[in-house]
């Protein structure tokens, strides 16, 4: 086993699966881009922050996953053991919108390591819900819920990253990366509010970063494109998605096979290597083979 991350604890929040509803190609091998997590004969999708949790145990480090629901948490946790013997694995079921659940996780979190942060909270993380996962809705169709769940994946970072910097300063160095989307940068039809929230989040890790990093807490925002967590699954959210490629001239139909996803391990790997990195990498734009490269609308 690689050792990039041994002797370092990484936070992980955002944890979650979803089973399998609908399954995506990588459009070179041929495969499910999904990334696998099978347990008791179950088998379901990684969202990103399970898949972050893998890499980084896989190259040492020791991991803690929170989300809101234990049972999810329970899988992950044995999908990573299962995989990787040496792992050490630790949970928290906690909500994140809960001040004092926050401040309580991090007060029991042992000191004898150096503790790394990685915020992969989204909408399709168990956080917060919406109606079938679907955030690509018209200016006419966008709903309080819809606004307040996005809104919430912003609160959630704000708060959580207030409650763990005193621990961070009392270490030589932290690492943290904080996932937003390359929907932080590149604006399309369908998402004015989605976009609008990934880039709060995008410029609130820049201003962050550049805030921290005298004191040597490093941020990194990490921009994925589309990743195959079970998100798109869903028809009416593959339908609203093949939609917005016309507009950047990609065909993303039924005949075209949908979706060109990237797993979430693609993100998880990125995410181990820059914890491990001697450099501080300020941020990661990256997107599945056959999705739109453009860095903008």
């Amino acid at each position: 086993m690689n050792s990039e991350l041994k002797n370092k604890r990484v936070l992980i929040t955002g944890v979650g699966i979803k089973p399998v509803e609908f399954v995506f190609k990588d459009i070179s091998t041929g495969q499910p881009s999904h990334t696998s997590v099978l347990v008791d004969g179950k088998e379901y999708k990684a969202n990103i922050g399970a898949a972050t949790a893998f890499e980084c145990a896989k190259v040492g480090a020791v991991v803690h996953l929170v989300a809101r629901t234990e049972s999810k948490l329970q899988i992950v946790k044995k999908w990573i053991e299962e995989n990787i013997p040496s792992a050490q694995v630790k949970y928290s079921a906690v909500d994140l919108g809960d001040l004092a659940a926050l401040q309580k996780l991090v007060a029991s979190i042992s000191d004898d390591l150096p503790l790394y942060w990685v915020q992969s909270v989204g909408l399709g993380a168990g956080t917060v819900q919406v109606k079938n996962d679907n955030p690509y809705l018209s200016i006419d169709e966008l709903s309080e819920d819809l606004i307040e769940a996005e809104l919430t994946v912003l609160k959630n970072t704000v708060a959580l990253l207030k409650v763990l910097l005193p621990r961070f300063r009392k270490q030589k160095e932290t690492r943290v990366c904080i996932i937003s989307s390359m929907s932080a940068v590149r604006s399309y039809i369908n998402g004015s509010i989605h976009c609008a929230v990934k880039g709060a989040i995008s410029r609130f890790a820049n201003a962050s970063m550049i805030e921290l990093a005298p004191e040597k807490i490093y941020i990194t925002d990490i921009r994925p494109g589309g990743v195959d967590t079970g998100m798109y699954d869903a028809e009416v959210v593959r339908k609203t998605v093949a939609k917005i490629a016309t507009t950047f001239g990609t065909d993303w139909s039924e005949k075209a096979g949908w979706a060109k996803l990237a797993p979430p391990s693609a993100v998880g790997k990125v995410v181990a290597n820059v914890l491990a990195s001697e450099a501080h990498i300020t941020s990661v734009n990256m997107v599945g083979r056959g999705q739109w490269p453009q860095e903008g609308s």
